[in-house]
């Protein structure tokens, strides 16, 4: 039977009024390419991405079930939904680590005054999910640091229990090629990829989980 592969992807807007945001670059081109590298291994594929542009999203196809969302709470609520059918899950998503402690229903004014916004912490939806991950589901994520990469990824790999991690810069973002490299639990040491395009990267993480 073929795998059923939980993609998450692009980045989360966290409004801030109904026209302003909490964002980042995250342009889903690598979640598109995992998509892609997935329907070519004959993987059944529930795509859920943020707001990107038409482009950067994967074709929609019979392999594909893609659903597009706003918010982090959005986008955990829909992968919850998919998570425990699932046989691989990869969180490919940027998603916005803050999200305002309270939403303006109308546009704000501008005004010479400083702004003091009141933000709170958007739901950990790799932790969340994975806390329930069965023993033969296996999860990949992603990590993009500025500082202390390895670290970073290590302790992320252990405490949101994944089996795999990507570890990146911010250069990949909204860009067709990265810097990545690769730890999976039973690796003694992160694995090199260098600087190459995002379709090879994508055929590097799949190599591992199929």
């Amino acid at each position: 039977m073929p795998k059923h592969v939980l993609i998450l992807s692009g980045p989360t807007h966290e409004y801030i009024d109904p026209v302003r945001f909490i964002g980042n670059a995250s342009s889903g081109l690598m979640g598109k390419a995992l998509a892609e590298e997935a329907g070519k291994r004959n993987c059944e594929i529930t795509f859920i991405s943020g707001p990107v542009a038409n482009g950067n999203l994967p074709t929609k196809g019979n392999k594909i079930n893609l659903i597009k969302v706003t918010g982090a709470e959005e986008m955990l609520q829909q992968a919850a939904a998919y998570f425990q059918s699932s046989d691989i899950i990869i969180f490919a998503a940027a998603v916005a680590d803050y999200t305002p402690a309270e939403k303006r229903p109308k546009k704000m004014a501008k005004s010479e005054a400083d702004l003091l916004l009141r933000l709170k912490a958007t739901p950990d939806i790799a932790k969340t999910l994975c806390a329930n991950k069965a023993a033969h589901q296996i999860a990949i994520g992603f990590a993009l640091q500025t500082e202390d990469g390895e670290t970073n990824a290590r302790r992320k790999l252990t405490a949101k229990k994944l089996n795999g991690i990507v570890l990146n810069t911010p250069a990949s973002l909204g860009s067709a090629t990265g810097t990545f490299s690769f730890l999976a639990e039973d690796m003694p040491a992160f694995e090199h990829w260098g600087t190459i395009d995002k379709e090879t990267c994508a055929m590097h993480i799949l190599d591992y989980v199929l």
